[in-house]
């Protein structure tokens, strides 16, 4: 099977919400598959926080750009059909603004009916957007300009070549992706409704536990159904290929999950009930969380402190607290607006400063490329990366810093778990594939990985978000988590070397993880030994 991503890379658009992730406009993916320079910061265009205004798109407006521009294929010139392309990835790129609009102003207020409709309208249209993408490029391929479209520096030698034959973006395709994006709302709802509850309490589980993991157990039937129809053999090895474009196996990430099983688990265990993590749980308030990254970025300099005074002025982010908040931390880039935006739902704890430095460095990456392309796994490194080296440039002290590495310790280990969990529950079939069959398996993953140590409920993984609306991205967090690290010992070793490390390649476009470690001179999460090696560097830091 044919790389489906490699010829659709305007959908990563729409299976990448809620990712801190999104991509850049058509526009900057076009210049880069000819080398155009994108690497420049974007001059601030004044754009603040109250300018990001919503409009529902209209989506026969698309449809209208997508045959203007097939018309001029078949009867015009290539000047022409250009020019008509341009205005369709105008309004392409003014949905997904909107739709990102939409998301961060819901997550704001899950319980704002508004919001939660607007919303669920563009979650529902996009499965068609993205297939008038799809639509567009096949008739493009069958024009009689394809081949001086391929000569144009729009597109480069070979581009159609993937948009010859059938095209599975039918409705039978659109069916399955407007099912699930049907049952993720679903998902939105629930999580909604559940704030009556406690969250993750007894009676959380009790009440909302069971539905949760129903939902999940029809969202995986349905995935299954996807990676069927376009002849994968498991939807991992589809997702893989589908959304992230990975340049590793599912059985390589397993095969790492086992290694931090092996050694990164019993150091879990032992630290479960240390002080370590004292420092993260301190009381802190929003104005702390701010000047935390803010004396980061300054101390850093450079395209980091920039991109910091960008989202300063404009009040491009939303930290505070929030009762009706949705539960999770993400970024976007609002390419309408030409701006990057930061969502993060704060605990009240000085974890947040941690948080806020992972969105912020994704949003340093999004202000330097005018919206990042690069990978998610990729894009990751740079928001943990933000992390540590904010506890050597931020106000951090030595208790955030044990804290950190704690957690860094427990994000090897407990997103590996989650790995290990999510690419497993999509092999269960028949009476397996089923509540029950959920909890039996995080039982198994569970003692395992030594969550016993620190007390777990069978029910819980119904609070990994991403299972339900980004599947097969926690890998992200487990392999880039290993390159963020090294960026720490690199500081730790010869001052200013991390920090310069991140800072020259805050530009990177490079959508494949190991071809970016490569480029760095980073070592790989799948090296033999290195999981060992990590193991003794964290057990001297936390024991």
């Amino acid at each position: 099977m044919a790389n489906i991503l490699r010829k659709t890379a305007a959908i990563v658009l729409a299976l990448t919400i809620l990712t801190g992730c999104t991509g850049p406009s058509l526009r900057i993916r076009m210049q880069e598959r000819e080398g155009i320079s994108t690497e420049q910061t974007r001059p601030y265009s004044g754009v603040t926080n109250a300018d990001l205004v919503y409009t529902r798109p209209d989506l026969g407006e698309l449809e209208e750009k997508k045959q203007q521009v097939l018309s001029f294929a078949e009867t015009g010139t290539v000047r022409q059909t250009i020019n008509a392309l341009d205005d369709f990835y105008d309004v392409y790129d003014w949905f997904y603004t909107f739709y990102a609009l939409a998301d961060i102003r819901y997550s704001a207020d899950l319980t704002d009916p508004y919001w939660e409709e607007e919303y669920a309208f563009c979650m529902d249209a996009a499965p068609q957007v993205d297939a008038a993408m799809e639509e567009l490029y096949y008739g493009l391929a069958a024009s009689p300009l394809r081949e001086k479209l391929e000569s144009s520096a729009l597109f480069g030698p070979g581009f159609f070549d993937s948009y010859e034959g059938e095209n599975l973006w039918d409705e039978g395709f659109l069916q399955l992706l407007e099912e699930e994006n049907a049952l993720i709302n679903r998902y939105y709802t629930l999580t909604g409704e559940a704030l009556e509850e406690p969250y993750g309490s007894e009676a959380y589980y009790d009440r909302w536990g069971g539905e949760l993991a129903g939902l999940l157990v029809e969202l995986i039937a349905l995935r299954k159904e996807q990676a069927d129809y376009w002849g994968y053999d498991s939807y991992p090895e589809f997702a893989w290929d589908f959304t992230y474009d990975r340049d590793f196996t599912p059985a390589q990430a397993l095969d790492c999950y086992a290694q931090i099983a092996r050694e990164l688990v019993p150091l879990y265990r032992e630290t479960a009930d240390s002080d370590v993590w004292n420092g993260a749980y301190r009381p802190t308030r929003e104005e702390k969380t701010f000047a935390h990254v803010r004396t980061a970025a300054e101390n850093m300099g450079g395209l980091v402190w920039d991109a910091f005074s960008l989202l300063e002025q404009g009040a491009l982010y939303d930290i505070g607290w929030g009762a009706n908040k949705y539960t999770a931390s993400f970024s976007y880039y609002l390419t309408g607006y030409g701006v990057p935006f930061v969502f993060v739902t704060p605990s009240r704890e000085r974890y947040d400063h941690l948080t806020f430095a992972h969105e912020f460095g994704h949003f340093c990456m999004d202000y330097v490329s005018g919206g990042s392309s690069a990978g998610i796994d990729v894009g990751e490194i740079f928001s943990q990366g933000m992390e540590y080296l904010s506890l050597i440039y931020g106000n951090g002290d030595d208790s955030l810093t044990k804290a950190k590495l704690a957690d860094c310790l427990a994000t090897y280990v407990e997103q590996a778990a989650y790995g290990s969990f999510e690419q497993r529950m999509y092999d269960l079939e028949g009476d397996e594939l089923s509540v029950e069959g959920l909890y039996r398996l995080y039982e198994e993953v569970a003692q395992q990985f030594g969550f016993d140590a620190i007390g777990y409920d069978c029910r819980e993984f119904v609070d990994v978000n991403h299972f339900y609306t980004n599947p097969l991205y926690v890998v992200s967090y487990v392999l880039s988590n290993d390159a963020a690290l090294q960026l720490y010992q690199l500081e730790q070793e010869a001052e200013g070397s991390g920090a310069a490390l991140y800072q020259k390649h805050l530009s990177t476009q490079e959508p494949r993880f190991l071809a970016f470690l490569e480029t760095a001179g980073l070592e790989s999460p799948f090296a033999p030994g290195r999981m060992a090696t990590v193991g003794k560097f964290l057990r001297h830091q936390l024991t």
